[in-house]
């Protein structure tokens, strides 16, 4: 799956007007059947090698499916790597920390977004690429590129097994994701660079692409920033990671070698994603401090239990720290993060709960206490939420009377110590 970004898809074209100097890819029929896209697919699959540096172990099969079908798919993948109950648990999260509005079905948004804006999809489990039966037929090329780039990766590095490895719903994970689609897109932006130049992909592809429902994309742009951030992060990012922030590069080829190593090496946080410079750059390389913080819920008193934690990371936890909204159909980054979230060194947020009382605990890291001080001065004064900092650490409780969420944050920083000691 593959969210259509038309602002993306401009400057491709911008870069490179059609020369029309080779002959065309064939143009596809009215009606995409089953025969005509596998034969594109095996048509397309020695240009992907080549861009990608990488050769296909076997032959991808195709599919083609309605959006019902798809949807299963999504459920199913969303079941695996997101059940119901951890997403029911991050949305009270987010809505008690600002992150998405009170009161957000995130799974039905979530689905409502991926719906409109699937236009293909490779399942690793099956190792079959899928493109949906209503998208524009004149579009398969370049959805194929993608999909099949995500095949080829998955051949060589397994990438369920790397998602499996970055652990559930975290930040780590959300990482892993950028890499994954961050390689789809630039060698799909690289197809369809050379593909443009030489004439063999029609202007009329990239029309049709932009007229689609997921190119016309109003439910994307309608949704929380959470959710803009989630769909279109990784593609976005992803790129530019790869990229090392030089999308121009493209216009020479891309570098597989980057993309290997990558590959071989995760980036460890969407710190990294956003500031490609502290993954590359060995002297700058910043990888996350683990925040591991007790129970407390013998703190809080009886009946109360941990239900679930996790990782914001910087992608997120930018929300919080009053970043601008995104325009998810540009490929502009700026709004990605700001000042406040910038120097992210670490995080854990907490969820407990006691019948349908809930008490939110987020603990921070940060590079330097300067650092820490900005995100601090980041945070609204909300009733019902206590913000406490000492040096380089920032604890955040939401759901608690004041006195006592005094008492849970003095324990929550005598907790980081460790933590905070190792960035002396």
């Amino acid at each position: 799956m593959r969210p259509i970004l038309p602002a993306l898809l401009l400057l491709l074209l911008s870069l490179t007007p059609a020369r029309g100097d080779s002959e065309a890819i064939a143009a596809p029929p009215a009606v995409l059947g089953l025969g005509e896209a596998t034969l594109l697919a095996l048509e397309l699959a020695p240009q992907i090698e080549a861009i990608r540096g990488l050769r296909f172990k076997r032959v991808v099969p195709v599919e083609i499916v309605d959006d019902a079908t798809a949807r299963a798919h999504f459920d199913a993948r969303v079941a695996k790597y997101w059940p119901e109950n951890r997403l029911r648990d991050e949305q009270t999260v987010y809505a008690g920390l600002g992150i998405l509005p009170e009161g957000t079905d995130l799974l039905a948004l979530l689905f409502d977004v991926l719906e409109e804006q699937a236009g293909g999809y490779y399942d690793p489990d099956s190792g079959t690429l899928y493109l949906l039966d209503d998208m524009p037929v004149s579009t398969a090329p370049i959805l194929m590129a993608h999909e099949l780039t995500h095949a080829l990766d998955d051949q060589h590095f397994q990438i369920d097994t790397l998602l499996d490895g970055a652990g559930g719903g975290n930040d780590r994970e959300a990482a892993v994701g950028a890499l994954i689609e961050g390689s789809g897109m630039i060698v799909m932006m690289s197809f369809v660079l050379d593909a443009t130049r030489s004439g063999r992909l029609p202007a009329s592809a990239i029309i049709d692409l932009q007229e689609s429902e997921a190119g016309q994309a109003a439910k994307l742009t309608a949704a929380p920033q959470y959710v803009q951030r989630s769909v279109v992060g990784p593609y976005i990012l992803g790129q530019q990671f790869l990229l090392q922030s030089d999308v121009a590069a493209l216009t020479s080829g891309i570098r597989p070698q980057d993309l290997d190593r990558a590959f071989a090496d995760p980036p460890a946080s969407t710190e990294q994603i956003l500031h490609p410079e502290k993954y590359w750059d060995r002297a700058q390389r910043d990888d996350p401090r683990d925040l591991d913080l007790p129970d407390f819920s013998s703190r809080l008193g009886k009946g109360w239990s941990l239900r679930s934690s996790g990782v914001l990371g910087e992608l997120i936890i930018a929300i919080v720290a009053g970043a601008g909204p995104i325009d998810p159909l540009s490929t502009a980054t700026d709004h990605y993060t700001n000042e406040a979230a910038t120097g992210w060194g670490g995080d854990r947020w907490q969820l407990y709960t006691k019948g349908d009382r809930s008490v939110i605990l987020l603990a921070t890291l940060w590079d330097t206490d300067g650092d820490a001080g900005e995100f601090e001065a980041s945070l609204p004064d909300l009733p019902g939420r206590l913000i406490e900092r000492r040096g380089d650490a920032v604890i955040v409780i939401a759901g608690l009377e004041e006195k006592d969420a005094a008492r849970l944050a003095a324990r929550a920083l005598e907790a980081t110590a460790p933590a905070h000691g190792e960035a002396d």
